[in-house]
């Protein structure tokens, strides 16, 4: 998260007619240092929201006078010359399909069930304050580059028109590309939820039966550690791109760290994976390739890469390839999948760019972007050759011994 005085100028809004959980749900959300206000009705909401811009609401859906859901209704109609407003309701009682739908119906990007996990709660709230900072430094892009056009009415008039038509195409496209991210980053956070909240009614259900069966047990809790893990991958994601924006995503090298050997430990646990989508892989390493690394941000490379690798190659074998050359170490990873066109290869490595469409792939679209940082961080270089329907061939090229004067802790710009 930014620091202290950026998120102060972050509000959240927290609709509860219970006093004491407005407070817990403060106290959860003390890290962050947002700026909350509590409303104790839907009514002191509606008013709240008719006077300042919130980044998220929580809101209970039982209370008294005006409930979640109609309040969340009205909202929803004066919205439409406003912003829209993410909120996730926030329930006592057990959740049921009826319920679930009405709540999506009713405009809600989530819900959480009280009394709420602190650790999902801190997820969710830090996922959609990020999003909502980044639609605000867009907002003041775009005030920027509207007084530099006022500041260019001085000069030539063809140039000033031209320089307006370029710059409103470039807005244009950023605000397609984070409305269309913010559209998947809300379904892909929501994905692994359903199947959570499924597993945990099954233990729930099987806590309660005569007699316990600890193997079915252990099958639905290991479900469910499945899907937090990808929740917190998703987040994890999500908070790189932060990092690497904010120049803060530290790199620690290490010496005598072994690409071969990271490289067959990654397969390794790609394969069951890799059989599930008939990917045959085939890795071709020496015994070792040294060089001065950050172990887990080389590890994420490799993982990015076989992971696109599966993702759009699937039915087709997918190789790997480690070797040195003249102080250099390279990783090549080749599918025969759909591949891409020149068009897609140009703005591949850009933050929230897609090559395919997100109703075909999951996945936010940021794997190859944070790739693409890290390797620059570490002194290196990543190429990619593709056509369309001719799979696509990515190549990582690292120095072994990094430049003088740069041995230790760095950040990626």
């Amino acid at each position: 998260m930014p620091p202290a005085a950026d998120a102060q100028r972050t509000s959240v809004l927290l609709v509860d007619d219970h006093p004491a959980d407005l407070d817990a749900l403060e106290r959860h959300l003390e890290p962050f240092a947002l700026h909350l206000v509590k409303a104790c009705s839907g009514e002191e909401a509606l008013e709240f929201l008719e006077g300042e811009e919130f980044a998220l609401v929580l809101m209970d859906v039982r209370m008294p006078g005006l409930d979640g859901f109609e309040t969340a209704r009205r909202l929803r109609e004066y919205e439409a010359e406003q912003r829209h407003v993410p909120l996730i309701f926030l329930t006592g009682t057990p959740r049921d399909a009826r319920s679930v739908a009405h709540a999506y119906a009713s405009g809600a990007v989530d819900w959480l069930s009280k009394p709420v996990e602190p650790d999902m709660l801190r997820a969710k709230v830090r996922v959609f304050v990020d999003l909502h900072r980044e639609r605000e430094a867009l907002r003041r892009q775009q005030a920027e580059l509207l007084e530099r056009e006022r500041e260019l009415a001085e000069d030539q008039r063809q140039r000033v028109e031209a320089e307006r038509e370029r710059l409103v195409v470039e807005l244009r496209e950023a605000v397609r590309l984070r409305d269309e991210f913010l559209s998947v980053a809300s379904h892909e956070l929501k994905t692994p939820l359903t199947p959570l909240a499924l597993r945990l009614q099954l233990m729930e259900q099987g806590l309660r039966a005569p007699v316990l069966e600890p193997g079915r047990l252990r099958e639905h809790v290991e479900a469910a550690r499945g899907q937090v893990r990808r929740m917190a991958s998703l987040v994890d994601s999500l908070l790189d791109v932060t990092r690497i924006t904010s120049g803060q995503l530290t790199l620690r090298r290490e010496r005598d760290v072994n690409l071969a050997a990271l490289v067959r430990d990654v397969v390794a646990g790609f394969e069951m994976q890799a059989a599930r989508v008939d990917c045959p892989l085939k890795l071709e390493a020496p015994a070792r390739v040294l060089g001065h690394w950050d172990v887990l941000r080389l590890e994420q490379v490799v993982t990015n890469l076989l992971t696109n690798a599966l993702k759009f190659g699937a039915g087709c074998p997918v190789s790997l390839r480690v070797e040195e050359d003249a102080g250099w170490a390279r990783l090549t990873v080749r599918d025969e999948g759909i591949g891409m066109d020149e068009g897609v290869r140009a703005r591949i490595f850009e933050r929230f760019e897609r090559g395919v469409s997100e109703r075909h792939y999951g996945g936010l679209g940021l794997g190859l972007f944070i790739t693409h940082q890290v390797v620059e961080a570490l002194g290196g270089r990543i190429l990619v050759e593709s056509a369309p329907g001719r799979g696509s061939t990515f190549t990582v090229e690292l120095p072994c011994v990094p430049p003088e004067g740069d041995g230790g802790p760095r950040h990626a710009a």
